[in-house]
């Protein structure tokens, strides 16, 4: 990859995180996959760093707790002295277990993982529904999985509602591309009708359907696009995620 386009990449970056325009890089991070492997590495250092920011939070307030309680018994020297030992006992395996918690980071994190760990069931609103109450909302509210796909293949009419339950029985029965293809559905449905009926539901468990397919390339833009809309049904869950476990996830996948 030529230097300036590394630069290129940093300078977006750097645009991003402080909410500036910026040129469109898609198509250069899309179509050269050296570059997109690079912009990989630095959006994953990015998280890496805030991650690491926390922690020294963390290891500043622990610091002061423990400044003070050497100033409480700053009166007997051999006390203080004990103390600074067994500190720096603590702090040699400190080091010695972070080096490891991360080798072990890198091993056990997998896009199916944060799946598995990021996934719940959905609850259906019933007010969201139209009219009463049918055959495919009786069975999703039964959680018979089964019984939402045999009532979906034979309803009349089907609609994102429809579509999106149908998915999400898939989903449960671990039928990952079925689950898939009904979300883009709902997705198409409303991009072609300029709707939102079911979008921000279709589009959080689309892109958990795609962790669970190990494809985290897929999920990332769209996790990504909820976590930057603060009014997206599932921006909370999604800022609560690890996006350095997902980056490192991303990263692996495109080893």
């Amino acid at each position: 990859m030529l230097p300036n386009q590394t630069q290129t990449l940093i300078d977006h970056l750097d645009k991003n995180l402080a909410d500036r325009e910026s040129v469109d890089m898609s198509p250069l991070i899309g179509d050269d996959r050296e570059a997109a492997r690079e912009w990989q590495s630095l959006c994953l250092a990015v998280d890496a760093i805030r991650d690491a920011a926390l922690t020294e939070q963390v290891g500043r307030v622990r610091q002061e707790w423990r400044a003070q309680q050497t100033a409480a018994t700053k009166s007997n020297g051999a006390k203080v002295r004990s103390l600074y030992r067994n500190m720096m006992r603590v702090a040699a395996c400190i080091l010695v277990l972070a080096g490891g918690a991360a080798a072990y980071k890198y091993v056990s994190t997998s896009s199916t993982g944060l799946y598995s760990k990021y996934y719940d069931s959905y609850d259906l609103n019933t007010s969201r529904g139209a009219g009463a109450q049918d055959a495919i909302i009786q069975a999703y509210t039964n959680k018979n999985w089964t019984g939402v796909l045999a009532a979906f293949t034979v309803a009349n009419q089907k609609d994102n509602r429809t579509y999106f339950l149908a998915g999400m029985a898939d989903l449960e029965l671990k039928k990952y591309p079925e689950a898939i293809e009904r979300f883009e559905q709902v997705i198409a449905v409303n991009a072609l009708a300029h709707t939102d009926y079911f979008e921000d539901e279709a589009e959080y468990y689309l892109a958990l359907s795609w962790l669970a397919t190990k494809k985290v390339n897929e999920a990332m833009p769209i996790l990504e696009k909820i976590r930057a809309d603060k009014n997206h049904l599932f921006h909370r869950k999604v800022a609560e995620m690890s996006f350095m476990d997902l980056r490192l996830a991303q990263f692996k996948e495109n080893k």
